[in-house]
């Protein structure tokens, strides 16, 4: 299962969303960096769907 989480500056602002999922039998986790706007978004929570 993957999950996007977003990614703040020390302001709190959010710089981009990461998409974090462990693969099958695989060693920990792996990301993809996305964007830190609303189209970055959007673009995380479909790659999270195919993940």
């Amino acid at each position: 299962m993957a999950g996007v989480v977003p990614r703040t500056n020390k302001a709190g602002e959010i710089t981009s969303y990461q998409v974090k999922w462990r693969a099958p039998g695989g060693d920990g986790w792996q990301t993809e960096r996305f964007d830190g706007d609303e189209e970055g978004l959007a673009a995380a929570e479909v790659f999270k769907s195919c993940r």
